[in-house]
Formats: structure tokens, sequence, C-alpha cells
């Protein structure tokens, strides 16, 4: 028997449908009809979390304390991708960042793009300001915010 590692490369498309639960369906209720961001505080550590999830890692406690998250939104941590993803939001374009985005009062942060030229994006520093992009038409998910851009 051979220890010589194989490789297959193919691709697997699947249709599924996936119900987000109560707490990830109020958040993207609320991109959706509201354009707002909300999170959810955990009522033992007083964190809140973003995106929300229903229960906290710190015990066997449901999460339901929803905040309406109204800080500007900066950038934490970034990698600049050279390689158009294949979903892709409409207009996006590589360059693009693969970023943590932080708002201030959340104790976690949003994975999402910045968008931008590679000047734009080199020059983007952890704490740097940056603004949300929102779909024209909403509908429901995280892609509601099409993308970040340096504000």
């Amino acid at each position: 028997m051979s220890d010589e590692m194989k490789v297959m490369e193919g691709k697997i498309d699947a249709d599924y449908k996936w119900n987000p639960g109560s707490t990830v369906g109020r958040f993207l209720t609320s991109l959706r009809d509201d354009g707002e961001i909300i999170g959810v505080r955990c009522t033992k550590t007083s964190k809140v979390f973003l995106p929300p999830q229903s229960w906290s890692p710190y015990g066997k406690i449901k999460m339901d304390r929803f905040v309406t998250i109204t800080t500007a939104p900066r950038l934490k941590a970034g990698t600049i991708i050279h390689q158009k993803p294949w979903n892709a939001p409409e207009g996006m374009e590589v360059p693009y960042m693969l970023a943590a985005v932080e708002y201030p009062g959340a104790d976690t942060e949003l994975i999402h793009l910045v968008k931008g030229n590679q000047e734009q994006l080199k020059a983007l520093k952890s704490g740097a300001p940056l603004k949300a992009v929102w779909a024209d038409e909403r509908k429901g998910t995280i892609r509601d915010i099409l993308y970040f851009e340096p504000a």
C-alpha cells in the first residue's frame, strides 16, 4: 500500500434549502426590511455577538436580547484577494479584500468583502473606517450588504 496522497479535483453543485432559525432569521429580516444591523447580547457576559447566534458560548444560555448596531464599521483585519469568486456580488472586481469588519459596541466581527482598487486596499490599516454598500433590492440574505468600501 502506498502512502502517496492522491488528490482529485472536481466541482459539486447541490441545490439546498437552509432554515436560519429565529435568531439569524431576525438578523436577516432586519437587513432586508429595515437596512439595520442587529446583534444579540449575552445575559451572562453582556457581550454583543454580530452576527447574532442563538446560544452563548459561555454556557447554555439562550440569547434573545437583540440590540441595534448604530456605530460606523471599521476594518479589523483583512487579506487582499486577486481571484474573482464564483459568487461575487454584482460590481465586485478583483482585487478585493476578505475582511473582518468590526462595529464598535459588538464583541465579534462580521466577515465580509471590501471593495476598492489595489492602492486603496493596500492603504487600509486596522481601524480604518468603512461604509456598507447596500443592495438596491434586498432579499433577506447577508448579500443585502453587497460589500464594504473605505469611508
